[in-house]
């Protein structure tokens, strides 16, 4: 595999998403309170998700700095809805829907981070 932006970008989702499924999954066997069910499942769906953007995308077309510059635009502002959606959730009196917001906010503050990073990279490659 040539050691392009891309490449590099879905390594690092593809190894978060396995940080969250086997974080997830060590989790939920723990049996904790029904706040930490709830987070620890809400990792493991974005895990899960992300691994799925992930492996479509390392199997998909290589694609250019320029080509990715839209798609990173839209995912740091989709990462800012994730993260007003979090502290919604967090706002909440019961403890599932405060475990799923802290699951959002961790999940969408990585994502932010992570989109803003290549956003970042592939800008400057662009010029």
């Amino acid at each position: 595999m040539p050691d392009d932006i891309q490449h590099r970008l879905v390594v690092g989702l593809l190894l978060w998403s396995l940080a969250s499924l086997g974080a997830a999954t060590v989790g939920l066997y723990a049996r904790p309170s029904e706040f930490w069910r709830s987070f620890w499942f809400m990792s493991g769906i974005w895990g899960l998700i992300d691994g799925l953007i992930g492996w479509s995308a390392l199997l998909g077309e290589p694609g250019t700095a320029a080509k990715l510059l839209p798609a990173l635009r839209i995912n740091a502002g989709l990462d800012l809805l994730y993260l007003a959606s979090a502290g919604v959730l967090l706002s909440r009196k019961g403890p599932m829907l405060r475990g799923f917001g802290l699951g959002v906010l961790v999940q969408g503050s990585f994502l932010l981070a992570f989109d803003g990073y290549y956003w970042w990279r592939c800008a400057g490659l662009v010029g």
